[in-house]
């Protein structure tokens, strides 16, 4: 195969499964055709695309092709796990809960036994009905994987996304040692004024009351999420909307995804921004977050190859979307735009801190749960997760969720990575421009000549290039010593 044939077939059909993906996320169509698509495009997984791949030297081409490999052989066990999601209930007091609300019910009751029971009747009918489906879709897709005889999974997986996965794994763990006696104290002294109950008490169901910081809700009323969002991208000089490239999705629907998430179906023509709505300021964090993604790939330059358009190191796009919503806990960025009192900005600030400390010691737990996973026969792991979620994050998970809360390809590190590169960003903006440069123009200028380069730069090489530091967790810690201190 030509790589001018893999380029041209492989990006109409990343526009197909993107727009699809759109619609069933978004609770717009209840039948997903992933399968279909894929059968289009049959010759994207030919041995033939494969070896174009390979030869072309675009490592972002050899992994996507692998990845439409693996998204061809799980296509029927995603669907499945799709049309189960939109249409299951879950029984909790004699009431019937929408599978796909749970996480907003949870966010939003003060009771905490319903809390309980309600997530508990989540993770226990997610893993009847799931789990056997997660485990084949992994087991599949290690058996792709396996089939290029670079290594194991987990070998394989890293030298694909040019990330050394087990040396990640060590910097994780000592990020949790780092952090360990200040996650404590601070979750400790939260714990006790917003529940009023021992650390050792909490539960995965405790999590999302804890950190929805609810009575701060009126200064950010849902009515004024999108004016606030385009105000403050107009002071540094971007437009939102990217000229009517990017599109918002922030109606309440049944069917639609919990989980926030952005889709660029024509990079950088047509992108979707989907948000479904639980109040206050998780709501604004999520759609800032939604927005970094969305912006980045809107202003990525229509007249670079479609590898470096539309794939490469998800952890650039994931720094940009983290660097536009970690603005949201700056104590200067709730006083202008949630119209807060400098005390009252300051305690939710150190709330805010805590529930960014708790997310990214999850997502360390996650990668070393993941790298036993992927090393095991995925049976008789449950406890491990448990273990592991639990002890770094001092909240008691369910086993139930140990296949459920696996995203496919290690795209945990993905994140961590983000979170290293997002934290270089800020700390350089912040020593050149002020710790208000949020709303600066000149910072506009800067990240839109970051953000056109797509990904084509993997995360490393963009950190060397644009703040000449390496990735590393030590920018991350740090700003969270200085925000808990």
């Amino acid at each position: 195969m030509k790589l001018e044939t893999l380029l041209a077939r492989g990006e109409a059909m990343n526009e197909e499964l993107g727009r699809e993906y759109y619609l069933t996320g978004a609770g717009l169509k209840a039948d997903p055709e992933f399968q279909a698509i894929y059968g289009r495009y049959g010759e994207l997984v030919s041995d033939e695309a494969l070896a174009a791949a390979r030869d072309s030297g675009s490592l972002a081409l050899f992994e996507w092709v692998m990845d439409v490999r693996v998204g061809r052989l799980v296509a029927p066990l995603e669907e499945q796990q799709l049309v189960w999601e939109q249409d299951a209930e879950v029984s909790c007091n004699g009431d019937a809960v929408p599978y796909l609300r749970v996480p907003i019910e949870l966010a939003n009751s003060a009771d905490r036994d319903y809390r309980s029971a309600l997530d508990a009747a989540r993770a226990t009918a997610g893993a009847e009905a799931l789990g056997g489906l997660r485990r084949e879709r992994f087991e599949r897709e290690r058996e792709a994987i396996r089939s290029l005889d670079m290594g194991d999974y987990v070998q394989a997986v890293g030298e694909l996304a040019g990330v050394d996965l087990d040396l990640l794994g060590k910097a994780a763990r000592e990020f949790l040692e780092r952090t360990a006696a200040m996650y404590e104290d601070s979750l400790a002294r939260l714990v006790r004024q917003r529940m009023g109950i021992a650390v050792d008490d909490l539960v995965r169901a405790d999590s999302a009351w804890l950190f929805r910081a609810d009575r701060y809700d009126a200064a950010f009323p849902s009515d004024k999420l999108l004016d606030t969002a385009v105000g403050q991208m107009r002071e540094m000089g971007l437009d939102a909307t990217q000229e009517g490239r990017v599109r918002f999705d922030t109606e309440e629907r049944e069917g639609k995804q919990p989980r926030a998430f952005c889709v660029p179906v024509r990079v950088p023509q047509e992108v979707y921004l989907v948000l479904r709505p639980r109040g206050g300021h998780a709501d604004y964090r999520t759609f800032w977050h939604e927005l970094g993604h969305a912006m980045h790939f809107a202003c990525v330059s229509p007249e670079l190859r479609f590898d470096a358009r539309c794939l490469g190191d998800n952890s650039v796009t994931e720094a940009f979307a983290m660097l536009w919503d970690h603005v949201t806990l700056d104590p200067g960025w709730l006083v202008k735009y949630g119209s807060l009192e400098r005390r009252a900005a300051a305690e939710l600030a150190f709330e805010l801190a805590v529930s960014e400390l708790f997310l990214v010691r999850r997502y360390a737990a996650k990668l070393l749960y993941e790298l036993e996973l992927h090393r095991s026969d995925m049976r008789q792991i449950e406890h491990r997760y448990v273990e592991l979620l639990t002890d770094a994050t001092r909240f008691r998970y369910h086993e139930g969720d140990h296949l459920l809360d696996v995203d496919p390809g290690f795209y945990v590190a993905r994140y961590l990575r983000a979170w290293q590169l997002e934290a270089a960003l800020a700390h350089t903006l912040t020593e050149h421009h002020d710790s208000d440069w949020y709303r600066n123009p000149s910072v506009g200028v800067v990240w839109q000549d970051l953000a056109g380069r797509g990904q084509a730069d993997p995360a490393d090489k963009l950190a060397e290039d644009a703040t000449g530091r390496p990735l590393t967790f030590d920018f991350v810690a740090g700003r969270l010593e200085q925000a808990l201190a």
